[in-house]
């Protein structure tokens, strides 16, 4: 006898610590199920709890996913409503999370919670009937539920017998029907005959007759369910139809021998692709070294991990006889002394990168070469592509919505879409035209045109190199002159070489000074790193869809 009351009061208390742990009861549990002439089902959940100590209120976990005759069907949830409470909402794995309360305000004792909702598809479709097949009360509830009432109302049009309805009691897999039902020709009541413990559900099983309700159609589904997908879809149209709108016609190009007077060649490269770049910068060194005002030197280093040593040398003070941004890059690369080495600027010259680029980009707004409202496009395409990112970000990660990779997506095009807005004026298209003839010039040159032009003026490489350069085309524009050049320009000296003739010396600059831009444009790129740390045919209770179950917080 003693061991008998020993266990039972073990089972007791096992039985009665989830309930201290959730510091509440449901002490009146009714579900409202009311159906639509379109098979939609409006549920209404009045749950009547019991708090012994204060919390802020509950959680309601609804399962979005059901099997269905080894299939897996998404229950579309709408129109959710929590009456007198505030309350959020967001996916958590295969539930709709609904968190009622104020984190602000606690409450105790009993508490009335009325939830509201619409399931778009709550019926299961078979060959000859279809069912609401559904756990009215989850079995995830890991608190008592003192009493349990239900009522499902159709239209009238449906007419029901008691042998269409089945009604299970207990845990998951229960058969048990602890419950007393009430049928109609247009619906159901019922309610448990006993205390329901912790994991204990009610489901009720109704068979519907053939075309009693149409089931969703594949475009309704996809809508319903995926309609978040059409907002991307307008978002980049429109972005699209706008630079379609704006865009430039085409231009008819005559080849171009030399660049347009007074054009920086960092103009030239920025102007004719929209955007300055990397070597739209870089080009400045050769552009101002032919001009005078600085030489470069490259020191060659032998051995496995030596590195080749570049030094810049200021010959003269830069005034406003060359273009502001030239000015800004010239002090900039001199700004701690005439004599420079490249390793110095490492992490410290990338502050002034964006910056000249800005410049550059500025200069060519303020020529008027674009028409006047391609900017106010842009802006817009980037507000919007801005809004498509918020919005996508939002569905992805606060509802756990992968349509919201799409927004995301189109977020990201719309600003790519946002830097298309290069309508350009009579006198943009006019620059253009030529700065576009003397690139394709430099990207398709023929040898007899470059040995012309290099004998009318043997200044002609290093003029038009750091075109080149801006345009990209470096290492190509160098291979015209083989054979025809001897030696580096007079501004770029090379130590360290195996052979001293003049020959080997302009091989040597044709082949490694491509390279060494290269090399140069890492480091003035370079930033230093930054380190973050942070922490059907049968049926059992909980085998519909539905149900789920809850908790407090």
């Amino acid at each position: 006898m003693q061991a008998r009351a020993l266990l039972l009061l073990l089972f007791c208390w096992l039985t009665a610590m989830p309930l201290r742990a959730e510091y509440f009861t449901i002490t009146h549990y009714f579900v409202q199920v009311d159906f639509t002439e379109e098979g939609y089902a409006d549920f209404t959940e009045t749950i009547e709890v019991e708090f012994s100590e204060q919390r802020h209120g509950i959680f309601r976990a609804i399962p979005l996913k059901s099997e269905v005759n080894g299939k897996t069907v998404t229950r579309i949830i709408r129109d959710i409503k929590v009456e007198g409470f505030d309350f959020s909402q967001s996916k958590e794995g295969n539930n709709l999370m609904l968190k009622i309360g104020d984190p602000d305000v606690y409450v105790n004792g009993r508490q009335v919670y009325r939830i509201s909702y619409r399931v778009l598809n709550p019926l299961n479709f078979f060959e000859d009937h279809s069912e609401f097949y559904w756990d009215l009360l989850g079995t995830s509830w890991p608190v008592l539920t003192e009493t349990f009432e239900f009522e499902v109302n159709y239209p009238a049009r449906i007419a029901l017998t008691t042998n269409d309805v089945r009604c299970y009691t207990g845990p998951r897999g229960s058969t048990a029907q602890d419950a007393e039902l009430q049928v109609a020709p247009h619906g159901l009541r019922g309610r448990s005959t006993q205390k329901l413990m912790p994991e204990e559900g009610v489901t009720v099983a109704v068979r519907l007759p053939d075309q009693a309700f149409q089931p969703m159609t594949d475009w309704e589904y996809l809508r319903e369910q995926h309609g978040l997908l059409l907002a991307p879809i307008l978002f980049l149209l429109t972005g699209i139809l706008a630079v379609f709108m704006a865009r430039n016609r085409k231009q008819p190009v005559m080849t171009e021998y030399f660049p347009p007077e007074g054009i920086s060649p960092a103009v030239a490269g920025g102007f004719v692709d929209h955007s300055v770049d990397n070597n739209d910068v870089l080009c400045l060194i050769p552009h101002l070294a032919n001009k005078g005002y600085l030489r470069v030197e490259m020191e060659k280093k032998s051995g496995l991990f030596a590195k080749d040593k570049i030094r810049f040398f200021k010959l003269k003070e830069a005034g406003s006889e060359i273009m502001s941004f030239e000015k800004q890059f010239f002090d900039a690369l001199f700004s701690t002394g005439d004599e420079v080495e490249l390793s110095d600027l490492k992490n410290k010259f990338y502050v002034h990168m964006a910056t000249i680029r800005s410049s550059v980009k500025a200069w060519i707004q303020s020529q008027g070469w674009y028409e006047p409202d391609q900017r106010t496009l842009g802006c817009t395409v980037s507000i919007a592509g801005l809004a498509a990112l918020a919005w996508g970000g939002y569905a992805l990660f606060g509802q756990e919505n992968l349509d919201g990779i799409a927004l995301l997506v189109a977020g990201f095009v719309m600003f790519y879409l946002a830097s298309r807005f290069n309508k350009r004026t009579a006198s943009g298209n006019e620059t253009y035209q030529k700065l576009e003839g003397f690139r394709q010039f430099v990207k398709k040159a023929e040898r007899p045109v470059i040995e012309r032009l290099l004998k009318d003026d043997p200044s002609y490489y290093d003029k038009t190199m750091p075109f080149a350069l801006a345009f990209g085309y470096l290492e190509k524009w160098n291979k015209q002159f083989d054979g025809l050049l001897t030696e580096p320009p007079n501004w770029y000296q090379g130590r360290g070489y195996t052979s001293s003739n003049m020959h080997d010396g302009w091989n040597s600059f044709s082949t490694s000074f491509p390279d060494e831009v290269d090399n140069i444009g890492s480091v003035f790129n370079s930033a230093p790193s930054s380190s973050s740390s942070g922490s059907g045919g049968g049926g059992s209770s909980g085998g519909g869809s539905g149900g789920g179950g809850g908790g407090s917080w």
